[in-house]
């Protein structure tokens, strides 16, 4: 199981050193997250101070975007740092798409397809040199002359794509090399929609399991002390019903018998009742979701609940700071092999 960083930055001018400092603890890789700044800018900070670990988007917004302009920078960053960039995609919500970026909204999982088979078309043209002639329900490129296409490289560009839902799910085990999940999730959510959903799509392109990572930012709820861990506790218990607030993650309630919770929370979302949501997620629903204990102890509770589920995994809240060779150990736990069952 890899072990990455996420999150690293709220501005470009800050992920450089993030990620140097990433990499020099041992992390596998560093994601950019888009939330006040652009994604690619981020992860190009990244990539000019790293030299070993993977650098990727999660997530960029696919549909604030079009395929080309997308493929110009991944094309870029795939070339400047020898194949260490990863594009993640993720659609965002229709009120964002519409309200914020004033771009097209339409049923997702379709756009997302047209965007994916959109890029691999443009991507196929500059590498093989032949005539560019998409033509999509949704996005179309016709015309790339020479002046206009980028240097040669031969590096690949791994696509992921954030899902949540069986069809964008199906869609990542489709035509993806991965999928951005999200922490927001139980095993119960994984066996019974996830992977079958990924073996689906796996299954209808004659593509197996190895064939993609899949990654999620998983909510380690850790500290040295019994208030630390309790700290931590109550952030948790609020970012959970933050999101189960949505009804996007009524499934995942559903898959742990906590559905008719979403339908309370949101009522109190909209109430503004903010402060007083994280009390509704109890002991059990924060242990189907998060993992408590000491940092040393993150590795072997990821590797007991996600190995062979997930491939790649982040804190949600990072890590503590301090001696660096303790957080070296501690990633390093994550790379060891499961110990054989004991007769």
């Amino acid at each position: 199981m890899k072990i990455d960083m996420g999150m690293i930055g709220a501005s470009a001018a800050a992920c450089g050193p993030v990620a140097a400092e990433a990499e020099a603890q041992g992390f596998d890789g560093v994601w950019a997250s888009e939330s006040v700044t652009d994604a690619f800018l981020q992860s190009q900070a990244a990539l000019l101070t790293t030299r070993e670990v993977t650098v990727g988007t999660a997530i960029a917004v696919a549909f604030a975007r079009n395929p080309m302009s997308t493929a110009y920078l991944a094309w870029d960053l795939a070339a400047m740092s020898e194949g260490r960039f990863i594009l993640g995609l993720g659609s965002q919500i229709q009120a964002h798409i519409e309200r914020r970026f004033s771009m097209p909204w339409s049923a997702p999982v379709a756009r997302m397809r047209d965007f994916l088979q959109a890029l691999d078309a443009i991507f196929t043209a500059w590498r093989d040199g032949s005539r560019l002639d998409y033509r999509g329900p949704h996005y179309e490129h016709t015309l790339m002359t020479p002046v206009f296409t980028p240097h040669h490289h031969e590096y690949r560009i791994p696509k992921m794509i954030a899902a949540v839902g069986g069809k964008m799910t199906e869609l990542g085990g489709e035509l993806c090399d991965g999928l951005l999940l999200h922490g927001m999730t139980t095993i119960a959510y994984l066996d019974g929609v996830t992977l079958p959903a990924l073996d689906k799509g796996l299954s209808a392109a004659g593509r197996s399991r190895t064939d993609v990572e899949l990654y999620a930012p998983l909510f380690m709820v850790m500290g040295d002390t019994e208030e630390e861990i309790a700290e931590y506790t109550g952030k948790t218990r609020e970012q959970i019903a933050f999101y189960a607030s949505t009804p996007a993650y009524r499934a995942v309630l559903d898959s742990v018998g906590y559905g008719d919770l979403q339908g309370e929370l949101q009522t109190m979302s909209r109430a503004g009742r903010w402060a007083e949501m994280g009390d509704l997620v109890d002991d059990t629903l924060l242990g189907h979701i998060a993992l408590v204990g000491t940092p040393e102890d993150m590795p072997r509770l990821c590797r007991e609940r996600f190995a062979g589920r997930l491939d790649r995994v982040s804190s949600y809240y990072g890590w503590p700071s301090g001696d660096p060779d303790r957080i070296r150990g501690i990633l390093a736990g994550f790379a060891e092999p499961p110990a054989p069952p004991q007769s």
